[in-house]
């Protein structure tokens, strides 16, 4: 019995002399542990709070002159389609051939 006693005992000692020599090693391991399950409990709740009516809300248009797809919200009507920007009007108002008059 004192034998299993004094192996515990020696184990116990030589665990001890291992933390202590490699403590910073350890806090470290601990730490980052931490910061990723902070990370995942942070992720969990921003899709629980993020609000799904957004996508139903505000769809994506494809842009009629460079095929970008961009929130119906920001696109600008033009014609039959939806434009991207300014830029993009202005290039398929150029582009458009002339109306014919007395037609």
């Amino acid at each position: 019995m004192r034998e299993i006693f004094f192996i515990l005992l020696v184990v116990f000692v030589i665990l001890a002399l291992t933390a202590i020599r490699y403590r910073k090693q350890i806090a470290g391991m601990i730490g980052l542990a931490r910061m990723l399950r902070q990370a995942k409990r942070s992720a969990a709740e921003r899709v629980q709070t993020f609000p799904k009516e957004i996508q139903a809300t505000n769809p994506l248009v494809n842009c009629s002159k460079c095929d970008i797809w961009v929130p119906q919200a920001k696109a600008v009507k033009f014609r039959d389609g939806f434009i991207c920007s300014k830029v993009c009007e202005k290039e398929a108002a150029r582009s458009e051939p002339p109306a014919i008059a007395g037609g």
